[in-house]
């Protein structure tokens, strides 16, 4: 694994890594036998210099948590929304653009997070988080009264709580790939030693405890950010998302 724009590593047949270019941050991964990733860490322009097929995995920018004013605390942000497709043909010395969604501004006192920004390529998309009215996500946010962030596509934890997308939230939807878009934990409420909730797996932030604000959803991962703490503190903001492809393999 490595971070770099020039690199001398390449597949005797297929696709290696002087057979593209990418105008934004990027990092290609050997995983052996031929196969490759590229994560596009930020937006730009992919011209891949021959023909390929491709898998594609997009995480929208996680929203961010909402501030607090005297109490309950505030709720966490909801992960951006994840996505799969497969066997995407792309053609040789073609432009494509590239878009990383950006997290959404952490909420000040007593106000609602931003929504996150969408991610998308070669004509796919997942949505960003939603900051207002529920905080929906992959991973759902967490409430108000310092619960926990939501996992994995789970709903948040009461009726008053985001919807999480339901499904899947792994890399390319494979049960080990990495786990991405988990919603922000909830702020700590009006007690004496009350601790903010835990931010969800896959990047969630977590949640401010009194008198401390929320904290942000990880960068490239689509979390969201934690909600701030009791007496107006200020929510975590939404990590960015991402987009992954790899040549195109069997289901």
């Amino acid at each position: 694994m490595r971070m770099s724009r020039r690199t001398t590593l390449s597949f005797p047949s297929g696709f290696g890594a002087d057979d593209f270019t990418y105008t934004g941050s990027y990092q290609w991964v050997d995983d052996g036998n031929g196969n490759f990733r590229i994560k596009f860490r930020s937006s730009g322009t992919f011209t891949p210099k021959k023909k390929l097929a491709v898998d594609v995995f997009l995480v929208g920018g996680g929203a961010g948590g909402h501030g607090a004013e005297t109490y309950p605390g505030g709720n966490g942000g909801g992960g951006g929304f994840a996505a799969t497709y497969k066997a995407i043909a792309l053609a040789a010395n073609t432009a494509y653009s590239i878009i990383v969604g950006s997290g959404g501004s952490g909420g000040g006192t007593s106000t609602l997070g931003g929504s996150g920004g969408s991610a998308s390529a070669f004509g796919r998309s997942a949505s960003g988080g939603a900051g207002a009215n529920g905080g929906s996500g992959g991973g759902a946010r967490g409430v108000s009264d310092h619960h926990n962030g939501y996992t994995g596509g789970s709903n948040g934890s009461n009726t008053s709580a985001g919807t999480g997308q339901g499904t899947n939230t792994r890399e390319f939807g494979d049960a080990s790939g990495a786990l991405y878009a988990g919603g922000g934990g909830g702020g700590a409420y009006q007690a004496n030693g009350a601790i903010g909730g835990n931010g969800g797996a896959g990047g969630g932030g977590k949640g401010g405890n009194i008198n401390t604000a929320g904290t942000n959803g990880t960068t490239n991962t689509g979390g969201g950010g934690g909600g701030g703490g009791a007496y107006a503190k200020n929510g975590g903001s939404g990590g960015s998302g991402i987009v992954i492809i790899r040549n195109a393999r069997a289901a």
